[in-house]
């Protein structure tokens, strides 16, 4: 997904690629659009209202920091332009509502400025990421703003399930052994994930794992 949006950016100088992104606090989501637009850490640059407010370092998604209407960009690739939903967690009436009505405002303005995507943060590391599945998210449809589910820090997973697979004295010649072992459990672990947000009234269009040196298949 990643090299087909940058084609697209790079055939067209004049397109901007808008993005809500959400998850949970912790999800990974900094670290993602700093992979994203290969910019080193603390690098965000912040605009409210047409004005700069200032690069923000790492930990902009913390709760209280955010504001959805800011614009978050990146030097090294302006061409992407994000918005932050902040720890969008279970129950959170609030944020829900804020969510919603950023949505549909962004529905009503020029193309340039609309929405083109959601990216829904879930966290593997955690052995309960699906809070989002409890915040009534997936009772309401987007319309034509495609939710697309991006599975982060899926090395924390990978060192759980080593933990679990070989334990904790592990020799080298153990891991490269069961190497296939661990992917295959990392992969029912991430596909379980998948089916359960699959069974949402409105799922995302497609899933993506990231955060890993191995490639995972969904």
């Amino acid at each position: 997904m990643w090299k087909s949006i940058r084609k697209l950016l790079k055939a067209d100088s004049d397109k901007r690629f808008r993005v809500l992104i959400l998850g949970p606090a912790n999800a990974g989501k900094t670290t993602l659009l700093e992979r994203l637009t290969d910019s080193p850490a603390g690098a965000a640059i912040v605009t409210r209202n047409g004005k700069r407010v200032k690069e923000v370092p790492r930990g902009y998604d913390q709760r209280g920091i955010h504001n959805i209407d800011d614009e978050i960009t990146y030097a090294s690739n302006p061409a992407f332009i994000f918005h932050d939903s902040g720890g969008f967690e279970a129950g959170g009436v609030e944020e829900l509502e804020a969510v919603w009505k950023f949505i549909r405002k962004r529905s009503l303005v020029s193309p340039l400025k609309q929405l083109h995507a959601i990216w829904l943060c879930i966290p593997t590391d955690n052995d309960r990421p699906l809070g989002f599945l409890q915040s009534g998210f997936f009772s309401e449809s987007t319309a034509s703003v495609p939710v697309i589910g991006i599975f982060t820090k899926l090395d924390g997973r990978r060192t759980k399930v080593e933990i679990e697979v070989l334990g904790p004295a592990a020799s080298p010649s153990d891991f490269r052994d069961r190497a296939q072992e661990v992917d295959q459990k990392v992969a029912e672990f991430v596909n379980g994930l998948e089916t359960q947000f699959r069974n949402e009234r409105y799922p995302p269009v497609g899933f993506i794992g990231v955060g890993m040196s191995f490639t995972l298949e969904l």
